[in-house]
């Protein structure tokens, strides 16, 4: 009877957990693109499994300050979020690349900056890794889809001229008042700190990482354009991605095609998809719903 009762109470535990698998760490992904059929564009995504040891995740241009008032606010919306992500990635052994372009006198001391310049140089380097990437080929296919000939500041005048007056009694330039990145993104040792092409492209080789995520600022001008953006690294082969709901754009909604400024970021998205790269979102590795701007309705 004893022996009955044990065998009925063993029956009812969970079977014992398998060994942990190496992919048990990769990444699960859905990664949305637009594909183009006879003239029209649908919506398509594919299911990857990215191994977070051969993944990098890119920080783009997340400053301590803008010359856009508003442009600091939603950075200041985002960065919670940005950096539960960067916290969940860095868990799972991505390596975390942080890329506050032109603000490299901050961490001079600091290993994560150190790390980036003693990466071994590549074997080869892409044509124009060290340089902006204004288009790629494949972008002649379509229209840029909002006019940002103006920067995209889409402050109330008054208030922009309060904060410009604010940044010149700090000792800032008020049309480039960045010096570091913003304070709620953790810079951990183990991490990288580069706004160079070069080097950043040398980590990645160094490493064999061939997967790379986007999040920061702006996806119009920054995240599309740097040396270490959306276009540079999708032209030269690497897999990478945008997080689609951890950026913003510069956008003023005054300017054609004058819809709201998260329409703006929406038709930019949809831009990048068609002709660049696919994207993601935050959820996928944090779980809950993506993350959406307040004012965003």
């Amino acid at each position: 009877m004893r022996i009955a009762i044990l065998a009925g109470l063993l029956a009812l535990l969970p079977a014992p957990t398998a060994a942990v698998r190496a992919d048990e760490t990769d990444f699960r992904l859905t990664l949305r693109s637009r594909v183009e059929t006879a003239g029209e564009y649908a919506v398509t995504t594919r299911a990857e499994a990215w191994p977070a040891g051969k993944t990098a995740v890119i920080v783009c241009d997340m400053w301590d300050a803008h010359h856009c008032l508003n442009a600091v606010r939603r950075e200041n919306e985002l960065v919670p979020r940005m950096e539960a992500f960067l916290k969940a990635a860095r868990a799972r052994g991505a390596l975390i690349i942080h890329a506050p372009s032109s603000c490299m006198a901050a961490y001079q001391d600091h290993p994560a900056r150190k790390r980036a310049q003693a990466a071994p140089a590549a074997k080869t380097l892409p044509n124009g890794i060290d340089q902006w990437c204004t288009k790629i080929p494949a972008e002649d296919k379509g229209k840029y889809p909002i006019d940002q000939s103006d920067g995209g500041e889409d402050d109330d005048p008054k208030e922009h001229a309060e904060w410009h007056a604010k940044l010149a009694a700090m000792g800032r330039n008020p049309k480039a008042p960045w010096k570091s990145q913003h304070a709620g993104l953790t810079i951990r040792d183990e991490d990288a700190v580069s706004d160079s092409g070069v080097e950043i492209w040398n980590l990645l080789e160094a490493r064999g990482i061939d997967r790379v995520m986007l999040v920061g600022v702006h996806t119009n001008m920054c995240v599309l354009g740097r040396p270490f953006g959306l276009r540079q690294l999708a032209k030269n082969g690497k897999n990478v991605v945008l997080v689609r709901d951890l950026t913003d754009t510069m956008y003023n909604p005054k300017m054609p095609p004058m819809v709201s400024h998260f329409e703006g970021t929406r038709l930019i998205v949809a831009h990048v998809e068609k002709f660049v790269c696919p994207t993601i979102t935050s959820d996928q590795l944090l779980g809950g719903r993506e993350f959406r701007f307040k004012g965003d309705e």
